[in-house]
Protein backbone atom coordinates (compact mmCIF):
# COMPACT_ATOMS: atom_id res chain seq x y z
CA UNK A 1 0.00 0.00 0.00
CA UNK A 2 1.26 3.32 -1.07
CA UNK A 3 2.04 6.19 2.14
CA UNK A 4 -0.71 8.27 0.20
CA UNK A 5 -3.01 5.90 0.18
CA UNK A 6 -2.35 4.56 3.23
CA UNK A 7 -2.52 8.41 4.78
CA UNK A 8 -5.83 9.01 3.42
CA UNK A 9 -7.13 6.08 5.15
CA UNK A 10 -5.63 6.39 8.27
CA UNK A 11 -7.22 10.23 8.05
CA UNK A 12 -10.45 8.86 7.44
CA UNK A 13 -10.52 6.38 10.27
CA UNK A 14 -8.99 9.17 12.80
CA UNK A 15 -11.83 11.61 11.51
CA UNK A 16 -14.58 10.02 11.44
CA UNK A 17 -13.81 8.04 15.65
CA UNK A 18 -11.99 10.97 17.23
CA UNK A 19 -15.80 12.29 18.78
CA UNK A 20 -16.04 8.78 19.81
CA UNK A 21 -12.79 8.11 21.42
CA UNK A 22 -12.97 11.79 23.43
CA UNK A 23 -16.41 10.37 24.88
CA UNK A 24 -14.47 6.70 25.58
CA UNK A 25 -12.34 8.85 27.78
CA UNK A 26 -15.20 9.78 30.00
CA UNK A 27 -15.70 6.31 30.68
CA UNK A 28 -12.26 4.95 31.33
CA UNK A 29 -11.30 6.41 33.92
CA UNK A 30 -7.11 5.32 34.35
CA UNK A 31 -7.24 7.25 31.20
CA UNK A 32 -8.42 10.43 32.24
CA UNK A 33 -6.12 13.16 32.69
CA UNK A 34 -3.22 11.25 31.68
CA UNK A 35 -0.28 11.65 29.31
CA UNK A 36 -1.75 9.60 26.62
CA UNK A 37 -4.72 11.62 26.67
CA UNK A 38 -3.33 14.72 26.59
CA UNK A 39 -0.70 13.72 24.07
CA UNK A 40 -3.44 12.15 21.82
CA UNK A 41 -5.42 15.51 21.58
CA UNK A 42 -2.24 16.89 20.79
CA UNK A 43 -0.92 14.63 18.28
CA UNK A 44 -4.98 15.28 16.37
CA UNK A 45 -4.68 19.14 16.35
CA UNK A 46 -1.23 18.60 14.33
CA UNK A 47 -2.60 15.96 12.45
CA UNK A 48 -4.78 18.03 10.82
CA UNK A 49 -2.37 20.69 10.19
CA UNK A 50 -0.01 18.77 8.78
CA UNK A 51 -3.05 15.77 7.01
CA UNK A 52 -0.29 13.12 8.58
CA UNK A 53 -2.72 10.77 10.51
CA UNK A 54 0.33 7.76 10.77
CA UNK A 55 1.15 8.63 14.34
CA UNK A 56 -2.48 8.52 15.26
CA UNK A 57 -3.59 6.13 14.18
CA UNK A 58 -0.86 3.85 16.57
CA UNK A 59 -2.17 5.72 19.70
CA UNK A 60 -6.05 5.22 18.62
CA UNK A 61 -5.31 1.62 18.00
CA UNK A 62 -3.94 1.24 21.53
CA UNK A 63 -6.41 3.09 23.30
CA UNK A 64 -8.44 1.02 21.65
CA UNK A 65 -7.43 -1.91 22.79
CA UNK A 66 -7.30 -1.08 26.49
CA UNK A 67 -11.28 -0.62 26.32
CA UNK A 68 -12.61 -3.58 28.41
CA UNK A 69 -14.78 -5.98 26.26
CA UNK A 70 -17.66 -5.98 28.85
CA UNK A 71 -17.81 -2.16 28.47
CA UNK A 72 -19.69 -2.76 24.90
CA UNK A 73 -22.33 -5.00 26.67
CA UNK A 74 -25.64 -2.91 26.28
CA UNK A 75 -26.33 -4.08 29.87
CA UNK A 76 -23.34 -3.03 31.11
CA UNK A 77 -23.69 1.09 29.85
CA UNK A 78 -27.71 0.41 31.07
CA UNK A 79 -26.36 -0.03 34.97
CA UNK A 80 -23.71 2.10 34.29
CA UNK A 81 -26.07 4.86 33.63
CA UNK A 82 -28.54 3.98 35.58
CA UNK A 83 -25.50 4.09 38.97
CA UNK A 84 -24.36 8.03 37.46
CA UNK A 85 -28.12 8.75 37.75
CA UNK A 86 -28.07 7.59 41.57
CA UNK A 87 -24.96 9.67 42.13
CA UNK A 88 -26.70 13.02 41.16
CA UNK A 89 -29.84 12.47 42.39
CA UNK A 90 -27.32 12.41 45.87
CA UNK A 91 -25.19 15.18 44.90
CA UNK A 92 -28.94 16.97 44.08
CA UNK A 93 -29.54 16.03 48.49
CA UNK A 94 -26.56 17.14 49.22
CA UNK A 95 -27.10 20.58 47.63
CA UNK A 96 -30.58 20.80 49.16
CA UNK A 97 -29.39 20.49 52.45
CA UNK A 98 -26.64 22.79 52.35
CA UNK A 99 -29.39 25.38 51.34
CA UNK A 100 -29.39 25.18 47.72
CA UNK A 101 -32.68 26.55 46.10
CA UNK A 102 -31.89 26.66 42.53
CA UNK A 103 -33.24 24.92 39.80
CA UNK A 104 -32.14 20.77 39.99
CA UNK A 105 -31.38 20.23 36.52
CA UNK A 106 -29.05 23.13 37.01
CA UNK A 107 -27.25 21.66 40.15
CA UNK A 108 -26.93 18.35 38.63
CA UNK A 109 -25.11 19.85 35.35
CA UNK A 110 -22.69 21.46 38.18
CA UNK A 111 -22.65 17.88 39.72
CA UNK A 112 -21.54 16.52 36.08
CA UNK A 113 -19.04 19.31 35.29
CA UNK A 114 -17.53 18.55 39.00
CA UNK A 115 -17.32 14.79 37.96
CA UNK A 116 -15.41 15.20 34.73
CA UNK A 117 -13.17 17.91 36.25
CA UNK A 118 -12.49 15.63 39.40
CA UNK A 119 -13.20 18.81 41.87
CA UNK A 120 -14.99 18.22 45.25
CA UNK A 121 -18.68 18.15 45.42
CA UNK A 122 -18.88 20.37 48.51
CA UNK A 123 -16.68 22.72 47.56
CA UNK A 124 -18.26 23.38 43.86
CA UNK A 125 -21.74 23.17 45.94
CA UNK A 126 -20.20 26.29 47.92
CA UNK A 127 -18.64 27.92 45.41
CA UNK A 128 -21.40 28.11 43.53
CA UNK A 129 -23.66 29.18 45.91
CA UNK A 130 -21.54 31.79 47.18
CA UNK A 131 -20.95 32.79 43.29
CA UNK A 132 -24.31 33.60 41.84
CA UNK A 133 -27.32 31.00 44.24
CA UNK A 134 -27.10 28.61 41.21
CA UNK A 135 -29.09 31.50 39.50
CA UNK A 136 -27.75 31.40 35.66
CA UNK A 137 -29.13 34.60 34.92
CA UNK A 138 -27.11 36.76 37.93
CA UNK A 139 -25.07 39.31 37.55
CA UNK A 140 -22.99 41.35 39.39
CA UNK A 141 -22.46 45.10 40.58
CA UNK A 142 -18.69 44.30 38.44
CA UNK A 143 -20.59 42.48 36.06
CA UNK A 144 -19.29 39.11 36.87
CA UNK A 145 -21.77 36.59 34.80
CA UNK A 146 -23.80 33.55 35.16
CA UNK A 147 -23.51 30.73 37.72
CA UNK A 148 -19.69 30.73 38.19
CA UNK A 149 -19.54 34.90 38.12
CA UNK A 150 -16.91 34.82 35.48
CA UNK A 151 -15.51 38.21 34.37
CA UNK A 152 -14.26 40.02 31.32
CA UNK A 153 -11.15 40.23 32.57
CA UNK A 154 -11.10 36.68 33.27
CA UNK A 155 -10.45 36.23 29.19
CA UNK A 156 -6.90 37.56 30.25
CA UNK A 157 -5.80 34.30 31.24
CA UNK A 158 -7.52 32.03 28.60
CA UNK A 159 -4.34 31.84 26.42
CA UNK A 160 -2.21 29.97 29.86
CA UNK A 161 -5.70 28.07 30.76
CA UNK A 162 -5.33 26.91 26.73
CA UNK A 163 -1.06 26.03 27.11
CA UNK A 164 -2.76 23.45 30.06
CA UNK A 165 -5.60 22.73 28.31
CA UNK A 166 -4.85 18.49 28.25
CA UNK A 167 -4.00 19.00 32.02
CA UNK A 168 -7.00 20.96 33.07
CA UNK A 169 -9.29 18.55 30.88
CA UNK A 170 -10.39 20.32 27.74
CA UNK A 171 -11.42 18.71 24.38
CA UNK A 172 -10.11 19.83 20.98
CA UNK A 173 -14.10 21.54 20.44
CA UNK A 174 -13.80 23.55 24.05
CA UNK A 175 -10.31 24.95 23.73
CA UNK A 176 -11.36 25.84 19.83
CA UNK A 177 -14.40 27.84 21.74
CA UNK A 178 -12.71 29.33 24.07
CA UNK A 179 -9.73 30.62 21.89
CA UNK A 180 -12.57 32.13 19.53
CA UNK A 181 -14.27 33.61 22.28
CA UNK A 182 -17.56 31.48 21.01
CA UNK A 183 -18.94 31.42 24.13
CA UNK A 184 -21.99 32.84 26.41
CA UNK A 185 -21.64 33.49 29.82
CA UNK A 186 -25.32 33.38 30.86
CA UNK A 187 -25.66 30.29 28.65
CA UNK A 188 -24.91 26.79 31.72
CA UNK A 189 -22.45 24.54 29.89
CA UNK A 190 -20.72 27.60 29.04
CA UNK A 191 -20.52 29.21 32.43
CA UNK A 192 -19.21 25.94 34.06
CA UNK A 193 -17.15 25.07 30.96
CA UNK A 194 -14.82 28.53 31.30
CA UNK A 195 -15.41 28.50 35.55
CA UNK A 196 -14.15 25.10 36.07
CA UNK A 197 -11.87 25.27 33.72
CA UNK A 198 -10.12 28.51 35.58
CA UNK A 199 -11.02 27.26 39.23
CA UNK A 200 -9.08 23.74 38.13
CA UNK A 201 -6.17 25.88 36.45
CA UNK A 202 -5.80 27.93 39.45
CA UNK A 203 -5.80 25.02 41.58
CA UNK A 204 -3.04 23.41 39.79
CA UNK A 205 -0.51 25.72 40.49
CA UNK A 206 -1.57 27.32 43.54
CA UNK A 207 0.13 26.28 46.49
CA UNK A 208 -3.39 26.04 48.78
CA UNK A 209 -7.10 25.70 48.15
CA UNK A 210 -7.15 29.22 49.62
CA UNK A 211 -4.46 30.70 47.12
CA UNK A 212 -6.66 29.15 44.47
CA UNK A 213 -9.82 30.72 45.50
CA UNK A 214 -8.71 34.43 46.52
CA UNK A 215 -6.59 34.30 42.72
CA UNK A 216 -10.66 33.68 41.28
CA UNK A 217 -11.52 35.75 43.33
CA UNK A 218 -9.77 38.96 43.01
CA UNK A 219 -7.07 38.16 40.18
CA UNK A 220 -3.86 39.87 40.74
CA UNK A 221 -4.86 41.20 44.15
CA UNK A 222 -5.30 38.00 45.43
CA UNK A 223 -2.73 38.18 48.87
CA UNK A 224 -5.19 40.69 50.40
CA UNK A 225 -8.36 38.50 49.66
CA UNK A 226 -6.28 35.87 51.34
CA UNK A 227 -8.48 35.56 54.71
CA UNK A 228 -11.94 37.09 53.52
CA UNK A 229 -15.27 35.72 54.29
CA UNK A 230 -15.13 34.34 50.47
CA UNK A 231 -12.55 32.34 50.63
CA UNK A 232 -13.56 31.33 54.35
CA UNK A 233 -17.02 30.15 53.21
CA UNK A 234 -15.90 28.08 50.86
CA UNK A 235 -12.63 26.72 51.49
CA UNK A 236 -12.38 23.25 53.98
CA UNK A 237 -8.71 23.47 54.59
CA UNK A 238 -8.51 20.46 51.73
CA UNK A 239 -8.00 20.36 48.28
CA UNK A 240 -10.38 21.48 45.81
CA UNK A 241 -9.34 18.75 43.13
CA UNK A 242 -9.45 15.28 43.88
CA UNK A 243 -6.11 13.44 44.55
CA UNK A 244 -6.73 11.33 41.70
CA UNK A 245 -6.83 13.45 39.23
CA UNK A 246 -3.81 15.16 40.31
Amino acid sequence: MSPAVFNDIAGFFILTKIKFLQKLIIFVKPLQNSNIVVYYNRMIFKAKERKNYRPILTVAIFMFLLIPTHFFSPTTQIRWHKGYEELRQQALLYARSSGVKGDSEIIKKAYDYSVRFWMRWPVVVRWIQTESDFIPSATSKVNAKGLTQVMAGTADYLGEILLYSGAVGLTIEEEEKLAESKYNLYKVEDNLLFGFSYLKFLSMFSSNPEEALARYLAGQRWVDFLDSRYVQKISDGKPIILDAAL
